[in-house]
């Protein structure tokens, strides 16, 4: 059993990803197994995967954030509202980053104060950023965005790659420079392994939970500026949307722990190509939105399950990954 856990943590998203595109490709080879249908792939999955790099880094904290796609929304709406009156492109990207990193150090200073779960605050967090959109544009939908400003995201590099993509691979690379070569990342680790032996080592537990939640709230201003930028319209509906559900999907399946304290940015990757090419593969072979619903709630009980089999197991393979970062933070 060990070994086969052990097999399954190193290699087993890249045997679920080669064998998903099998399946697809036998059902529906003219359509799946094409440069367009992997170049869709990854512009689907590029603004959860945005998100999911500042979620996976409040997740190896040992945190989460229900509120992320509420966030989102408000702060399309908010820089929507600046283009359209005239404000700089550069003034709006900076102010969607700068809000979206406040909203989330927020969560975690209102978490500290009132000595309770962060879960708790981001889900109260969800339903107040929803209505503050509803209430700022009811059920219209902005659009007359500037043409200009869709090439930050619709811009084809080489003629194939859409820039989004690159956008998301900037953000994937920095977030990993952060959590493997700085001291911020190994406090991350160390917070999320043992909490008050961080502290006792002499980390500010409290400063890097609300420097980890500002951060995180940076990847999703990001993410809203490359979604916006996209679709060029937003709305109060995006506030419903799965993206804070998808990235806690996406870094789950590719082995973050949701109990903190272990994970990286490659799995988080992995999930999400892996999500992607499955919702991709269902849709193309006429599978139904609710079935992909039920899908998604499938995928997220059995990887919560076999990452809790891995504990019991001792088979983590991050643990010794983990305890370096640990000793170096101390």
């Amino acid at each position: 059993m060990k070994v086969f856990l052990m097999i399954w943590k190193k290699f087993g998203m890249l045997f679920l990803m080669a064998a998903m595109i099998l399946v697809f490709g036998i059902l529906a080879p003219a359509t799946f197994l094409t440069e367009t249908t992997l170049f869709n792939i990854l512009k689907q999955g590029s603004v959860t995967g945005i998100c999911a790099c500042g979620v996976t880094m409040m997740l190896i904290t040992g945190g989460i954030d229900l509120s992320v796609a509420s966030r989102l929304a408000l702060t399309q709406i908010l820089t929507a509202k600046l283009l359209l009156a005239g404000h700089p492109f550069w003034l709006c990207i900076l102010f969607a980053v700068v809000f979206a990193a406040f909203t989330g150090a927020l969560n975690a200073v209102i978490a500290e104060v009132l000595h309770t779960s962060v879960f708790v605050v981001t889900m109260a967090a969800m339903y107040i950023y929803t209505g503050v959109c509803y209430l700022l544009v009811g059920a219209a939908t902005i659009y007359g965005l500037p043409a200009r400003f869709k090439r930050i995201s619709q811009t084809l590099l080489f003629d194939k790659i859409p820039s989004i993509v690159l956008i998301f691979a900037l953000c994937a690379l920095l977030a990993h420079f952060i959590l493997s070569r700085t001291s911020f990342g190994r406090h991350m680790y160390a917070l999320g392994g043992n909490r008050e032996a961080a502290r006792l080592s002499g980390i500010n537990v409290t400063r890097t939970l609300i420097s980890t939640h500002a951060l995180a709230g940076g990847f999703v201003g990001m993410a809203a500026v490359a979604l916006l930028s996209r679709t060029t319209t937003t709305g109060a509906i995006v506030s419903s949307g799965t993206y804070s559900f998808d990235s806690i999907i996406a870094c789950v399946l590719g082995g973050v722990a949701i109990g903190g304290g272990l994970g990286n940015i490659y799995q988080t990757v992995l999930g999400i190509i892996v999500i992607y090419i499955m919702f991709n593969g269902l849709t193309i072979t006429h599978v139904s939105d609710y079935w992909q619903m039920v899908v998604k709630g499938v995928i997220l009980f059995l990887a919560i399950g076999l990452e809790l089999i891995v504990r019991k197991s001792g088979t983590s393979l991050g643990t010794a990954k983990k305890d370096k970062k640990a000793e170096k933070a101390e």
